[in-house]
């Protein structure tokens, strides 16, 4: 899979900091949010498919953007209101991580193996059935994380809680927060260097 691109998003210079923060957050929530069911489901079968495995990367990277982005504009919430965020957003990807971490294993391990002749591709599926086990193992972990995160639970709190911390008082913010290709405005932690394996 290729690395993750930089996250920009269309702001102008003049907006102001809690609008550009809602901007900025809800774009990050609203990707994390839209791969939950498909990362979900992914997570009942031992072995992924190709989709299974786009949907919790791509979930991934939203909750990474999101984590980030609370980093640079945390400063619009309360702080009871911030460490609630930042727990509960970090837990969830802390716990996505364990798990893409070992389908990137898995993925180049099984490449390895193609390249090998038979008397030599033995120790190489060891390997893969070893990751295939933690990956197992942290799955049902991460499904029981998901369960207790409850995105769609977390999404009304988190809305209200920007709601109140930064109030959309102008139509502007929609049409900022769909537009996130051609940008001056960037999140930290997400070059392609430093997200090469999402």
């Amino acid at each position: 899979m290729s690395g993750m691109a930089r996250a920009s998003y269309n702001i102008p210079e003049d907006v102001m900091f809690r609008d550009a923060a809602r901007t900025v957050l809800l774009s990050a929530f609203e990707q994390m949010a839209q791969n939950a069911e498909g990362t979900r489901r992914g997570l009942e079968r031992r072995e992924p498919t190709e989709v299974d495995i786009e949907y919790l990367h791509d979930m991934r990277v939203g909750s990474r953007r999101l984590r980030a982005a609370l980093s640079v504009y945390g400063s619009i919430f309360s702080k009871d209101d911030l460490r609630y965020l930042d727990r509960a957003v970090g837990s969830v990807t802390d716990a996505l991580a364990l798990v893409r971490d070992l389908d990137v294993q898995i993925d180049e391990f099984r490449k390895t193996r193609a390249t090998l002749p038979e008397n030599e591709a033995y120790g190489v599926d060891r390997l893969v059935e070893r990751r295939l086990k933690a990956r197992d193992r942290d799955r049902k972990k991460l499904l029981v994380r998901l369960e207790e995160f409850d995105t769609e639970k977390f999404g009304k709190r988190f809305r209200k809680l920007l709601d109140k911390s930064a109030p959309e008082h102008a139509t502007e913010n929609v049409s900022m927060a769909k537009n996130l290709e051609n940008s001056s405005t960037e999140t930290p932690e997400l070059t392609e260097k430093e997200s090469e394996n999402g």
